[in-house]
C-alpha cells in the first residue's frame, strides 16, 4: 500500500445536502477552468465534462433552492426527482421562479434585495437559456448522438465557452446565498 493512499478515502457519506453536492460539483468545474487558464489542459479536451458539469451545477443549484423553499411555500406542487421534467434548466428554472414569486407575496423585501435579485434573475436566465440551446435534454454534453444515431453538434460547430463560465460565475453567489439571505 502506498503511503498516499489514504488520501483517496471520502467520506461520501457526509454529504446529505443538495448544497454539498452543489459546492463539490462547483469546486470541480473551478479547477477545470483554473487549468485551461495555465495552460494544463487545452480547452477541447475538457470543453464536454466542463460543459456537463456546469449544466449540472446549475441543475443542482436550482433543486437544492427549490427543496428549501418547499419548507415555507407548501402550497406549491413539489419537483419530481425522476422523469425527463426532473433534469429540464425550463422546469427548474420555472419553479425556481414560482417560489421567489411567492415568497415575495408573502414577505416584503427591501428595494436593495428586490434589485439585487432581479439582476441576478436576469443573468440567470441568459446562463439558463445559453445553456438549453446547446444542451436541452441533458445529453449533448454527455454522448456524441442523440436517441435517434444522429450527431449533438455539427461538424463545424464551436462555441467560446468563456461567456459561460463567466456567466456561471455571475450566477453562483445567487445559486449559494438566496435561501439564506430571504429565509
Amino acid at each position: 500500500m502506498k503511503t498516499t493512499d489514504w488520501m483517496f478515502e471520502s467520506h461520501l457519506g457526509l454529504n446529505r445536502s443538495w448544497f454539498h453536492y452543489y459546492v463539490q460539483y462547483r469546486k470541480v468545474v473551478r479547477d477545470l477552468v483554473d487549468s485551461i487558464q495555465m495552460g494544463v489542459n487545452p480547452t477541447d479536451t475538457i470543453a464536454l465534462p466542463l460543459l456537463f458539469l456546469i449544466r449540472h451545477c446549475l441543475e443542482l443549484g436550482l433543486k437544492a433552492n427549490i427543496l428549501e423553499f418547499e419548507k415555507v411555500n407548501p402550497e406549491i406542487q413539489k419537483i419530481k426527482f425522476s422523469g425527463r421534467a426532473a433534469h429540464s434548466l425550463e422546469v427548474l428554472h420555472a419553479k425556481f421562479i414560482e417560489h421567489l414569486k411567492a415568497y415575495q407575496n408573502k414577505y416584503s423585501l427591501s428595494s436593495e434585495i428586490e434589485s439585487q435579485m432581479n439582476s441576478y434573475l436576469k443573468k440567470l436566465v441568459l446562463f439558463k437559456t445559453n445553456l438549453h440551446e446547446l444542451d436541452n435534454g441533458s445529453f449533448n454534453f454527455r454522448y456524441p448522438v442523440d436517441t435517434t444515431g444522429k450527431f449533438n453538434f455539427k461538424r463545424t460547430e464551436k462555441k467560446n465557452i468563456k461567456e459561460i463560465v463567466k456567466a456561471f460565475n455571475e450566477v453562483d453567489p445567487f445559486l449559494v446565498s438566496t435561501v439564506d439571505v430571504l429565509l
